[in-house]
């Protein structure tokens, strides 16, 4: 089979397709054969050597879409549409940039939506990632929901899912040129996000975060007091701390918290898949590539200029 192999860190070149032996099922693992995956800006991050952690030679890719190939445990048929992302997916062991992936029975989950495979593989970082947040933040029906970063692609997931909600979404983005992308996902209202300030005077019963540090500030001024919720996901602008912040810029009776996708909660799942399905929901998909092509898809990853998910297909 093929696999992309990252000897050593450095830029897109480093990504060097490889025959290996296809993996064999084990004890408490099985064998997906992959069909598309997302890329992921983390992805692009260990690729460099930006992840302690990660030792080359390895096979990166925290998230894929595929069937299942060979199985463990009777749980998990053979041929059965499914999903696996984060935990130590192309961290501690191979990851979805190969054809075949041996990955753990407990971070394989069932994919029960029709769509092409590319249409898929939207789904696993960006919507779980999305879901996860509207969660944590404690979202109701009726409510009034900021998204920051919301051009993103797990920002347009999350405005999407909160559409199908029935939330009222405002949408930030830092170019009006978005706008019109903005609204053709469901956003209600697009703001403009100017120098790390939101150009409105508008309150919001939930905050999703997905700038991070950088606008935390700005952000919290815009949390309604009382029983509001923010949520902080993901650090877009690449800034992981900040020592402006004080526990005091909370508005009085509001909280807030911060969301992470590496521990899947099940039942949250079940309502992604619920809302995509009842909805009818698409996440965009950007561009698409074949395996043959990663070393492109990671240049155009590294760009940061296209709307919509990097998938790349499998054979």
């Amino acid at each position: 089979m093929k696999a992309v192999v990252i000897d050593h860190a450095g830029g897109p070149d480093v990504l060097s397709i490889q025959e290996r032996a296809l993996p064999k099922a084990k004890a408490g693992w099985s064998v997906i054969h992959i069909k598309a995956f997302g890329l992921n800006h983390a992805e692009s991050i260990t690729r460099q050597g930006g992840s302690p952690s990660v030792q080359f030679p390895r096979v990166i890719g925290i998230e894929a879409v595929g069937e299942i190939y060979e199985s463990s445990t009777p749980e998990l048929t053979v041929g059965e549409k499914v999903m696996t992302l984060m935990g130590e997916l192309g961290r501690q062991f191979d990851g979805s940039y190969e054809e075949y992936a041996l990955v753990p029975n407990t971070q394989i989950y069932q994919l029960p939506v029709e769509a092409d495979w590319a249409q898929l593989a939207t789904i696993p970082e960006s919507g779980y990632t999305a879901m996860g947040s509207i969660k944590i933040a404690k979202v109701q029906s009726g409510q009034t929901v900021l998204v920051r970063g919301a051009t993103s692609n797990v920002g347009v997931a999350a405005v999407q899912l909160l559409k199908a909600m029935n939330t009222t979404v405002y949408a930030s983005t830092r170019s009006e040129k978005s706008f019109d992308y903005l609204t053709a996902q469901g956003a209600d209202e697009p703001i403009l996000d100017q120098d790390g300030e939101l150009q409105t005077a508008a309150t919001f019963d939930a905050i999703i975060d997905f700038v991070g540090d950088q606008t935390l500030n700005d952000s919290l001024s815009h949390l309604k007091q009382g029983d509001g919720y923010m949520v902080v996901t993901g650090e877009l602008a690449d800034t992981w701390e900040t020592d402006t912040f004080s526990a005091f810029n909370i508005p009085w009776g509001s909280y807030l918290t911060n969301f992470q996708s590496t521990d899947i909660n099940q039942n949250w799942l079940d309502e992604m898949f619920s809302l995509i399905n009842q909805a009818h929901l698409r996440f965009p998909v950007g561009q698409t590539f074949e395996l043959a092509d990663i070393v492109a898809a990671h240049h155009l990853l590294d760009a940061g200029h296209v709307q919509g998910k990097l998938i790349v297909t499998t054979p």
